[in-house]
C-alpha cells in the first residue's frame, strides 16, 4: 500500500508526523491566545461562563498535547524501531483524541440546535478531522504492513 500512490507508508509516516506536530504546536498557542484575548475583560464576564469557556479551551488543547506526544512518538519509533508496529497503535489511541472531541462538540451542537456552531465546526475544523482520519487509516495500514513482514520473518 502507499499514500496517493506517490509515498511508501514508511515515508508518509514521517510526513504525517511533522505535520501533526506543526500544527498540534500552531493550535496549542492559538488556543491559548485566544483564552487569552476573550478573557481580558474578566470583570465583566459572567463566572459560570467563564469556566465553561475557559475548560473548553483547556480540553481542546489537552487533545493537541496528546497529537503533540503521539507525533514524537511516531518519529521516534521510526527511527528507533522501524520494524516493531506496536508504537503504531499507542500513535492511533494518542491521535485519537481530537477526532472524539470534534465528534462530541459537533453533536452537542447538534443536539442543541446550534446549527451555526455546526457550520462553524464544519468550515473550521473539518478538513483537520477529515485528514486525521485517512492518517490513522495510512498508520493502520502500516501496522498491518509491519505485523504481516514481522509474522513473516518469525
Amino acid at each position: 500500500e502507499s499514500c496517493l500512490g506517490v509515498f511508501s507508508l514508511h515515508t508518509a509516516s514521517w510526513i504525517i508526523a511533522i505535520l501533526q506536530l506543526s500544527y498540534s504546536i500552531l493550535s496549542i498557542f492559538s488556543e491559548f491566545a485566544s483564552l487569552n484575548s476573550d478573557i481580558a475583560d474578566i470583570d465583566t464576564i459572567d463566572h459560570t461562563y467563564l469556566v465553561i469557556y475557559c475548560s473548553d479551551h483547556i480540553v481542546f488543547a489537552f487533545c493537541h498535547f496528546m497529537a503533540i506526544c503521539a507525533a514524537i512518538l511516531l518519529l521516534l519509533s521510526q527511527t528507533l524501531l522501524p520494524s516493531d508496529p506496536s508504537p503504531l497503535l499507542t500513535w492511533l489511541l494518542l491521535t485519537t483524541f481530537h477526532p472524539l472531541l470534534y465528534l462530541l462538540a459537533l453533536l452537542a451542537n447538534l443536539m442543541r440546535g446550534n446549527i451555526e456552531g455546526v457550520a462553524s465546526m464544519m468550515i473550521h475544523s473539518g478538513l483537520p478531522f477529515l485528514l486525521t482520519i485517512y492518517c490513522m487509516h495510512l498508520m493502520y495500514a502500516l501496522y498491518r504492513q509491519k505485523r504481516k513482514e514481522q509474522n513473516y520473518t518469525e
